[in-house]
């Protein structure tokens, strides 16, 4: 007997089946539900995020806004102004560090209008807000309450032509004192990537309907993973962010302590040349005082002299353009001209300032003007830090030269003064590095910086180091290795014979003087006219080239050319005369005498067509062999 077929009704088979259809229909809803939960909790939390980023962004960039930035910048011809590009490179800084966002500035005209600044795109960017265009209408809203005074941010997202963005802006306030708004900084930043992110997630949700849960697993899963990714990356531009802004806030500190620094430098030499140029207004009828004290001057102008070109060849150093130019240098001439400088400074104090030298070799191949920058930032610092009463000893000692002609000289400054501690010394060669506990003298940092004096000493081979106690003094020790010049190199070639033959050959000479300043003309006249030559002057480059064209061939012998002169410069100047008609005036020996001393300066002066290259002010003894050499 069969068994019999048990007859499923088909009610409940539809049952079952609108059952299953109904729970696949909760589930996807339910699927849906949450899907919507975590896209909101996705802008949120993006939106949260831009919002920390974006403060983070506004305090790195608000301490560079001025009121000068606002008010000197007003037109699109205003773009090529150092203040627009300034600030343009600032946020483009910042901007590299992350690329899905934009700084713009906006201030109100006097007549209300709205208007771009400074834009952080590029020119050829679409979007990019010339200065002076006029603001866009979805942008209103945002700039009016910032400049209001509030800090706003679009929490609802803003659907713009631009795409999806989040939009920040914050009011600036003058930094002179009065608090004023002056104008808004505003900053976007791309929220595509994360609708594109939301939308390829939605898609996956719906294609996965039957096992929503595990893809909301999934989706959770990725949504955890991308939250961390993008956490991880915001804290690594949050860092990078933290560094620009301290690295900028550093080099506006720079700025200004190199500004003293330089200030410093200089008054040093000079208020030795003010004592002397007293000294010897009291004692004009005491020939030997009145030499002394000349020589003593001279001496204070050439150091001061080499100090100007070290500091502007200082900024050199750290894009490797300095160059180490060893020449002949008479070591204890140089060595007594530093600790001179100082005597007067150190009388003032009541320090008793000694120096002491064993010379072995009394010429050397060095770079002399940079071995003097050293040691007068030594130097400086000994006598500040010294007090009243102290001691401040200078030795240099040279070690016997070997079998190639080379030694060592090694110069040690020591004294009785402050001291430094044991955890300073470990960073007193950092640039701009200064003792905390140093302010008790109230006194600035030392000179240029013990940090630059570490690097000139590393730039010519040597050593430099430190030894000092708190409340007993320092001691420097500088090193440089050099070669020993023969005395016959070392001989002075003015002296010789054969020159002062020629330099009675120079007598009629005729020079035109191509010079706008009357004080550098009057100089360099008189100094010409006390060796012969026939000088005649031109107040600038037109002046220049018309004398010469006007004048008989042969009738100028040689041409000393200014090269920053109004109307026509000497570079002008000079391609004029090389392409005159007249051979003979064509081919007159150009000497550019300009206070442009730069090796690429003399590079272009020689590109041009210029003979030879000498920097003011005028040294006889450097300018008459290149007139002699020009004019054989």
């Amino acid at each position: 007997m069969k068994k019999p077929k048990i007859k499923v009704p088909r009610i409940r088979v539809y049952s079952f089946m609108l059952l299953a259809l109904l729970a696949l229909l909760a589930l996807s809803a339910y699927t849906t539900i949450l899907q919507g939960m975590y896209n909101d909790s996705i802008l949120e939390n993006t939106v949260q995020e831009n919002i920390r980023r974006t403060d983070a962004m506004h305090e790195g960039i608000d301490s560079l806004l001025t009121r000068a930035d606002f008010s000197e910048i007003n037109t699109r011809e205003d773009m090529d102004s150092e203040r627009y590009l300034a600030m343009q490179q600032h946020m483009n800084e910042i901007l590299s560090m992350n690329a899905t966002m934009d700084f713009f500035t906006v201030k109100r005209t006097a007549d209300g209008t709205l208007i771009y600044l400074v834009d952080g795109l590029e020119p050829g960017n679409p979007h990019f807000g010339y200065p002076g265009s006029p603001l866009e209408s979805e942008m209103v809203p945002y700039v009016e309450t910032a400049l209001s005074g509030q800090s706003v941010y679009s929490r609802d997202i803003v659907d713009t032509t631009w795409g999806h963005i989040f939009t920040a802006c914050y009011p600036v306030h003058a930094n002179d004192g009065t608090g004023e708004i002056i104008g808004a900084l505003c900053i976007e930043m791309d929220m595509q990537p994360t609708y594109e992110f939301i939308r390829e997630h939605n898609i996956l949700a719906l294609e996965a309907g039957a096992t929503a849960g595990a893809v909301m697993v999934i989706l959770l899963a990725g949504a955890s993973l991308y939250i961390y990714s993008e956490q991880k990356k915001d804290r690594e531009q949050k860092r990078q962010l933290k560094q620009a802004a301290e690295a900028a806030c550093a080099a506006n500190r720079a700025k200004s302590t190199f500004l003293f620094n330089m200030s410093h430098d200089i008054r040093t030499p000079m208020n030795a040349i003010i004592g002397y140029s007293e000294l010897a207004a009291r004692h004009l009828n005491e020939p030997e005082k009145l030499e002394k004290y000349m020589k003593n001057i001279q001496g204070c102008g050439k150091s001061l002299l080499s100090l100007l070109d070290n500091v502007l060849d200082l900024a050199r150093i750290e894009n490797s353009k300095t160059v180490i130019e060893n020449g002949i240098s008479n070591v204890e001439e140089d060595f007594s001209t530093c600790v001179m400088m100082f005597g007067h400074d150190a009388a003032q104090k009541g320090l008793q300032l000694t120096k002491a030298a064993t010379i072995l070799h009394p010429y050397v191949y060095v770079d002399a003007p940079h071995l003097s920058e050293v040691l007068i930032n030594i130097l400086s610092n000994a006598v500040k830090y010294t007090g009243a009463g102290g001691q401040i000893r200078c030795e240099l000692r040279q070690t016997p030269a070997n079998e190639n002609g080379r030694c060592d000289m090694t110069i040690t400054v020591s004294d009785t003064g402050i001291g430094m501690s044991e955890e300073y010394q470990k960073h007193i060669f950092e640039p701009f590095s200064r003792e905390h506990t140093s302010t008790i003298s109230r006194v600035e940092g030392s000179g240029l910086g013990m940090g630059i004096v570490k690097k000139l000493v590393d730039l010519m081979g040597g050593t430099v180091s430190v030894s000092s106690s708190l409340g007993k003094g320092s001691c420097f020790t500088v090193t440089i290795p050099c070669r020993v010049a023969p005395l016959e190199e070392a001989r002075p070639k003015s002296t010789d014979a054969a020159m002062e033959e020629q330099k009675k050959k120079l007598k009629g000479k005729r020079i035109l003087l191509a010079e706008d300043n009357n004080l550098n003309a009057e100089i360099a006249t008189e100094l010409l006219k006390d060796e012969g030559f026939v000088v005649e002057r031109a107040n600038d480059g037109v002046v220049c080239v018309e004398m010469l064209e006007k004048a008989p061939e042969h009738y100028y012998d040689l041409v000393l050319m200014d090269i920053q002169m109004p109307v026509m410069d000497g570079y002008d100047a000079t391609v004029r005369i090389r392409r005159m008609q007249s051979p003979a005036k064509a081919r007159v020996p150009i000497i550019a005498m300009t206070a442009n001393a730069f090796s690429e300066d003399k590079n272009r002066a020689l590109a041009v067509g210029m003979n030879d290259h000498v920097a003011k002010p005028i040294d006889m003894n450097v300018l008459l062999p290149v007139i002699i050499q020009q004019l054989q």
